[in-house]
């Protein structure tokens, strides 16, 4: 970590019709606090375009956090939401992340945030892994046993399984070149997902972490132990 306090920029919300945002974002910046961060949590992707996209080395952050649902929201069910919660990226937020992570800035994404950005290809890119339409789908919130694969500082002590409700993410497009700390199955049958791993763009370190639905699951002592871990492993 820095000499200073390490300054995360967390970037947190979106549309309200499936997740709690506000207490997700607030067990978030009480992991990063408990660390001695300095912690700026922001509401929306173009609140932190300045901060990322600052030439001082002062006034970038650490280590970028996103946990959202900022995405076009096309298709009929999706109506109710879209005038409000509708999103399209611009040039400046794609400008600000990408040349955030590629220049070395870590990048710690949770649970829906391979759905985000969905008019911009490159985000897939930056995290490992993309949602399909029309191919990834997710069972509703429920049961989950997540198999902690070891071998990575992100899951230094963890038990062999995390057991905790929350929703896992299937069939995503996941690059070839991640390395998989956590996966899981959706339902008995099903094959086995990769839902946490490691992956660098440019000269960036990102993890993904795919749990994350609401604040119990965040604030589960175990999976707490993780994003924790994740976070010190950025910041090194």
């Amino acid at each position: 970590m820095t000499s200073t306090s390490p300054h995360l920029l967390m970037v947190v919300g979106g549309s309200p019709h499936a997740h709690a945002f506000g207490p997700v974002g607030e067990a978030l910046a009480d992991i990063g606090r408990d660390q001695g961060c300095k912690v700026t949590l922001v509401d929306h992707p173009e609140k932190a375009v300045e901060s990322l996209g600052s030439p001082s080395a002062s006034d970038r952050p650490d280590l970028l956090v996103v946990h959202g649902l900022w995405w076009r929201m096309e298709g009929e069910a999706y109506d109710r939401w879209r005038p409000d919660h509708g999103y399209m990226t611009t040039e400046g937020w794609r400008n600000a992340v990408s040349g955030y992570v590629s220049a070395g800035g870590p990048l710690l994404a949770l649970h829906a945030a391979p759905i985000c950005f969905d008019d911009w290809p490159e985000w897939g890119d930056i995290v490992g892994g993309a949602w399909q339409w029309g191919t990834s789908s997710h069972p509703p919130l429920g049961p989950v046993s997540a198999a902690v694969l070891p071998g990575h500082p992100v899951v230094d002590g963890l038990p062999t399984e995390l057991t905790l409700d929350d929703e896992i993410y299937g069939d995503l497009a996941v690059a070839d070149d991640v390395e998989v700390f956590l996966q899981a199955r959706r339902h008995p049958d099903d094959d086995v997902q990769p839902i946490g791993w490691v992956h660098r763009f440019g000269r960036g370190d990102v993890v993904y972490d795919g749990l994350g639905h609401d604040a119990r699951s965040i604030r589960d002592p175990d999976h707490r132990r993780l994003i924790s871990q994740a976070m010190a492993w950025l910041l090194t």
